[in-house]
């Protein structure tokens, strides 16, 4: 197959390699893939340094049939090619943890409703009993050993393994990588889209490419189909490459600060109670992590979220999060490389408090935890919120495009996962497989759209 049979993805974050992933194995493309990102190196916002959390169906109910998909996705690539070791997999206990100072009638996980963050997440949770039992690294109470006692705290239990789990983002990204390059996989670093312009048939088939930083030459890359997939930048390539269309493509980023750390407590992966003494060793779910979700309290005014994972070489780590900024009091710099520049030491120490409250090491006579945490990395990453609360995957009509003559090429919009971007990843790769190749997707994503001015609809 030609060149001009190629699929350009504008985007290097998980979304972008989910869909060269799975396309790049789908029997039905033969055809060239390229990547192209404008940052110099890979992962450096959310697909590099966000919680990793995984869920089922905390969704609104137009992307839970793709968050159920993208579950499932998860498990069965986990299974296939070891990801607990290789990029930390594990099933997820899920609790509320409310302080004796909390609201009243506030949960941990009620914050996500706001609209800001995991819109509607809430709204699905199930109860459920303890889900936990005394044993290695849990203390008698059901709680993780890692969390230091909170005088006059409610634990609730939310969530088990057969709805949530956690990875390392990065490792899974690593991984999806070096898979798509074993493939043929193309990926242009420092590279940003210019323009779409008319090809050798006189229609718009080519993209126009130049160097983010450097004198290089001008390049350009012939095509069939162009999936952009720039996360919180997707407006900006939108514009771009499509200044007269009348299409806006309305996503925001949400920053958020998080500091990645590791303690004494927490030296090895929890045991499954559900596995008896002769158990252990066997089976694929033997350890568990775990996801503690906060509502605000006199200690902090946000809702931390604090994950106990492991890494891709499978040490116990605990990242902590929730500490939000919209795009207003955090603008979005030039590139994903740029974020380090923007990360506020004040945001930071806030998340390491919270941090030492949650999980340090505590004294008899019930005085303040001690700070013996090892901070591992500190980290602002933006996430792309659609203004719908959903994410959008979707081909654009032609004649919605704004070029003149139309395209040849297909235009595509897979962006706006929000904070879920990681839990739908795969899913988002196999369904926009399926729709490349002209076959009917896995799941109905026919409502995760953006609006189209009436004129333009097909």
């Amino acid at each position: 197959m030609s060149d001009d049979e190629a699929v350009v993805i504008l985007g290097g974050g998980i979304i972008g390699f989910s869909i060269a992933y799975y396309l790049s194995n789908d029997p039905q493309y033969q055809g060239r893939i390229h990547i192209v990102d404008a940052a110099d190196r890979l992962f450096e916002s959310a697909s590099g340094y966000a919680g990793g959390f995984l869920a089922r169906d905390w969704f609104d109910e137009k992307a839970t049939p793709l968050g159920e998909l993208s579950f499932r996705l998860h498990r069965q690539l986990a299974d296939q090619y070891d990801g607990q070791r290789r990029w930390g997999y594990l099933g997820s206990h899920v609790y509320s943890l409310a302080l004796d100072d909390a609201p009243a009638g506030v949960r941990g996980e009620d914050w996500l409703l706001a609209g800001t963050s995991r819109a509607q997440a809430a709204g699905r949770r199930r109860e459920y009993g303890n889900v936990s039992a005394p044993g290695e690294a849990v203390n008698e109470n059901g709680t993780p050993a890692w969390m230091a006692p909170q005088t006059g705290a409610s634990w609730d239990p939310i969530a088990g393994i057969d709805d949530c789990a956690q990875v390392e983002p990065r490792r899974l990204c690593e991984f999806l990588l070096a898979e798509c390059e074993k493939r043929g996989v193309s990926v242009h670093l420092n590279t940003r889209a210019t323009k779409v312009a008319k090809g050798t048939t006189g229609r718009a088939s080519v993209v126009e490419l130049e160097a983010t930083t450097g004198s290089s030459r001008p390049t350009s890359l012939s095509c069939s189909n162009i999936v952009v997939a720039a996360g919180c930048w997707t407006p900006r390539v939108w514009k771009t490459l499509f200044p007269r269309s009348p299409v806006e493509v309305k996503i925001d980023g949400l920053a958020g600060h998080s500091v990645l750390y590791r303690t004494p407590r927490y030296t090895k992966p929890f045991l499954n109670s559900a596995y008896g003494p002769g158990e252990q060793g066997q089976g694929k779910d033997q350890h568990i992590s775990y996801a503690i979700y906060c509502p605000p309290t006199k200690s902090w005014t946000y809702s931390p979220e604090a994950y106990a994972r492991l890494d891709g070489d499978g040490k116990p780590e605990i990242w902590i999060g929730g500490l939000n900024d919209n795009s207003t009091d955090l603008p979005l710099p030039n590139l994903p490389t740029d974020s380090k520049k923007l990360m506020n030491p004040a945001r930071l120490a806030e998340l390491r408090r919270a941090a030492v409250q949650l999980t340090g090491m505590t004294k008899p006579g019930g005085e303040a935890a001690e700070d013996d945490l090892e901070v591992v990395s500190e980290a602002l990453c933006f996430r792309p919120v659609s203004q719908t609360g959903v994410p959008i995957i979707q081909q654009i009509p032609q004649r919605a495009l704004g070029l003149e003559g139309g395209s040849g090429a297909k235009i595509w919009i897979a962006s706006g996962h929000g904070p879920w971007g990681i839990s739908m990843s795969l899913g988002t790769g196999v369904v926009v497989s399926d729709l490349i190749v002209g076959r009917k997707p896995s799941v109905d994503v026919s409502r995760l759209v953006v609006e189209l001015p009436p004129a333009s609809r097909l």
